[in-house]
């Protein structure tokens, strides 16, 4: 599996994993990586992320020091709606979902976070339980979990933190009102535009003209539940953009040929 960096707004570079197929299930035996790094190199990698980039290097030591690495395999559960908020997650690679089950066990959607974003600071800055589930959405998703009690005594230790924080409660709040643009989009068509060129305006590489790649696994079942309607629907709106030459898909992901055609596709 290949990899391609992606700079995030605040300058950050993170390697996105392209996946072997996309939109389809995949399984795979390979077993994750448990090692942890070494105190300079996890030190490293977090100030890679926006959050910690400005902060003095003490700083970042002692909350590297509360600190761990985790891989997880799609489908696992990061942490469940009602759980008690005890630590907070920054994304290295690969997709998480917020998500909710009503009581017939439909799943639902509410808001997408990739490399360079993170988790659960919401819930521990509003001193509430986990308001959804954080699902793995792909293989080798990975990220650096903080234990919650130290981000919430270094933000009263350190007032440079506060900047930050809330820069990250906006990107929560952004990814659920994300999620209602495009259940409100309309038709299938329109809701499908609206996810694709959010994906590809925030995880999107290769961008030249009206052509971008997007090197992120979504399977059929995982973008019918973000859209709110049926697999099959999905397949033949997507199956019709690739007969249209919009849209291709190989082992570097899926590419983007006539992004205008699918921005044409947005609601007023």
């Amino acid at each position: 599996m290949g990899q391609k960096k992606m700079s995030e707004p605040g300058g950050r570079h993170f390697a996105m994993d392209l996946p072997r197929r996309v939109f389809r299930r995949i399984r795979r035996h390979t077993p994750l990586p448990t090692q942890q790094p070494d105190k300079d190199e996890l030190i490293k990698r977090m100030q890679r992320f926006e959050f910690f980039a400005k902060l003095p290097a003490r700083v970042v030591a002692e909350l590297a020091a509360s600190s761990t690495v985790e891989v997880f395999r799609a489908g696992d559960f990061l942490w469940r709606q009602g759980e008690a908020n005890r630590r907070v997650v920054f994304i290295e690679q690969g997709l998480v979902k917020a998500a909710r089950s009503n009581k017939k066990g439909v799943g639902r959607t509410y808001g997408l976070y990739g490399p360079g974003e993170s988790m659960g600071i919401f819930a521990i800055w509003a001193g509430m339980k986990y308001p959804t589930d954080a699902v793995a959405m792909n293989d080798g998703m990975g990220g650096i979990f903080i234990d919650a009690e130290a981000v919430l005594k270094f933000s009263e230790k350190y007032p440079r933190l506060a900047g930050p924080l809330r820069v990250e409660i906006g990107r929560f709040s952004e990814a659920f009102i994300n999620k209602i643009e495009i259940v409100s989009a309309g038709t299938v068509p329109q809701r499908l535009a609206v996810l694709m060129t959010l994906l590809i305006d925030r995880y999107g590489v290769d961008k030249k003209g009206h052509k971008a790649r997007l090197p992120i696994t979504l399977t059929l079942e995982q973008i019918s539940e973000i859209v709110g309607v049926r697999l099959e629907t999905v397949a033949r709106v997507l199956s019709l953009w690739k007969r249209e030459g919009w849209l291709s898909i190989d082992s570097n992901g899926c590419h983007f040929t006539r992004l205008d055609k699918v921005r044409e596709l947005l609601p007023d």
